[in-house]
């Protein structure tokens, strides 16, 4: 099967680019520059969604699967108009280039905040309709118009569109820290030890790749699916993190104000450094609310995801060694066992 995966360099594109790989089928893999593009199985084609002079015709061209995964993922750091622009005109251009190209199928990673948020600790699925939005930051708002602007061109240009929702997906990443590898960071940069009252559902970016490959191989055109994996507390998410870390446990909770504060705090001091705040008003706008999602629907497809402990192994292995854990932070660090048994699994 020739495919094409948009946004190949990014934390999900470059984890199906190499699921794609590992299942022998043809792989191109779209990206905006030519930067540590390397030799090996997968042919990159260099293009920007947003530039009229970009030929996606040409990219798709004898594509029978198009995996569209190319996105600002952020809560600050970028416009809401930035956000609309990547989200919405950026997939209206591919879409009409699939057809123009005569693709059969498209699988558009979209989110699960386009299902909402609940303010109790249930699981929301996809029968319910989308979230309107409202009191919800910049990048949900254009994740939920990119789902619907999908589904519209689906119907609209007779294209079999299928829409995977990833939950908080973690994982190694050559790009951009983002969000969800950023919530681990945050916690083991944080001197309090703080956590936050409310929920999320996080997945490995391993699990979410090859969510994406059942969909297109088993799903239905117009349907969305949700890939996650555990449901789980701020607190269960953080004491996990600072038992494999071998950091202190959570010891204060903060409130939405207090949250807000703190994230005020670390935007002044990441514009001071230059550097990407770990955490911003936007995302402590979220505090208190449970994102929490059901993935039976993707289970019946056979997606079977490995645990939330299984995927903070990976993902902290990953950053004790990388440059977004301060040296400060890393001396203070002590790494379970079980890193260090996932690390010489990886090296054998």
């Amino acid at each position: 099967m020739k495919t094409l995966v948009t946004g190949g360099h990014g934390l999900i594109g470059a984890h199906l680019v190499r699921a794609l790989v590992d299942a022998r089928h043809s792989v191109h893999a779209l990206v905006r520059n030519s930067k540590s593009l390397s030799n090996g199985p997968v042919a990159h084609v260099v293009a920007d969604l947003l530039d009229p002079a970009a030929d996606l015709e040409r990219a798709c061209a004898d594509c029978e699967v198009v995996f569209h995964t190319a996105a600002h993922f952020a809560y600050g750091g970028f416009s809401a108009s930035e956000l609309h622009d990547t989200a919405v005109t950026g997939t209206q251009r591919l879409l009409r280039a699939c057809v123009s190209a005569g693709v059969q199928r498209v699988v558009v990673t979209s989110s699960s905040v386009v299902f909402g948020y609940r303010a109790d600790p249930t699981a929301i699925n996809e029968n319910g309709s989308l979230a309107a939005g409202e009191r919800d930051a910049p990048y949900v708002h254009a994740k939920i118009a990119q789902h619907q602007r999908a589904l519209e061109l689906g119907a609209e240009l007779k294209l079999d569109i299928r829409l995977a929702c990833p939950t908080m997906t973690l994982g190694p990443t050559s790009s951009r820290l983002g969000p969800s590898n950023g919530l681990i960071a945050a916690y083991l940069a944080d001197p309090f030890a703080c956590t936050f009252p409310g929920g999320c559902n996080l997945v490995s970016a391993r699990d979410v790749a090859l969510g994406h490959l059942l969909i297109a191989e088993h799903g239905a055109a117009g349907e969305s699916y949700l890939l996650g994996s555990q449901n789980m507390t701020w607190r269960q998410i953080h004491t996990a993190i600072a038992e494999l870390a071998g950091v202190a446990p959570p010891r204060v909770t903060l409130n939405h104000s207090l949250a807000y504060l703190a994230a005020t705090v670390d935007e002044v001091r990441a514009a001071i450094n230059d550097r990407t705040a770990l955490t911003t008003r936007e995302q402590a706008e979220m505090v208190g609310r449970y994102y929490w999602y059901s993935h039976d629907k993707a289970a019946s497809l056979g997606y079977a995801p490995a645990s939330v402990r299984d995927a903070l192994i990976e993902a902290i292995s990953w950053l004790a060694a990388s440059p977004h854990i301060s040296r400060e932070t890393r001396i203070g660090m002590h790494l379970s066992p079980e890193i260090y048994r996932f690390r010489a699994a990886q090296a054998a």
